[in-house]
């Protein structure tokens, strides 16, 4: 599925953005405010750079959104554990104590 999903999104995307660097390779300069520094830069290169550093926000911050559900997961599944070593607690110990219960009443009267 992996596979045809990047034949079908991924190649024709490549080419895509292929297709525009080759359209887009005028020089834009661009002004380094408050520096009196300027660069001078490919139109592609800028639109493709801006998009990159998007697509790096925005997957940094899913990132830490993920961890803080990773963080509550993981607690939630320490206090599953902790509520099923009591159950197995309580289960066994009012095992035993019907057992003793059912032992004690099972004895035939002393003589």
């Amino acid at each position: 599925m992996r596979k045809l999903s990047f034949w079908l999104i991924g190649l024709p995307l490549a080419a895509l953005v292929a297709v525009f660097a080759v359209n887009n390779r005028a020089v834009a300069e661009v002004s380094l405010w408050p520096t009196p520094f300027t660069v001078d830069l490919p139109v592609y290169l800028l639109v493709l750079g801006a998009l990159a550093v998007g697509l790096i926000a925005g997957a940094f911050m899913m990132w830490t959104n993920a961890v803080a559900l990773r963080v509550r997961l993981h607690n939630r599944d320490l206090e599953i554990r902790s509520l099923k070593r009591d159950l197995d607690r309580t289960t066994t110990s009012s095992l035993k104590k019907l057992e003793k219960a059912g032992a004690k009443a099972a004895l035939p009267p002393a003589a």
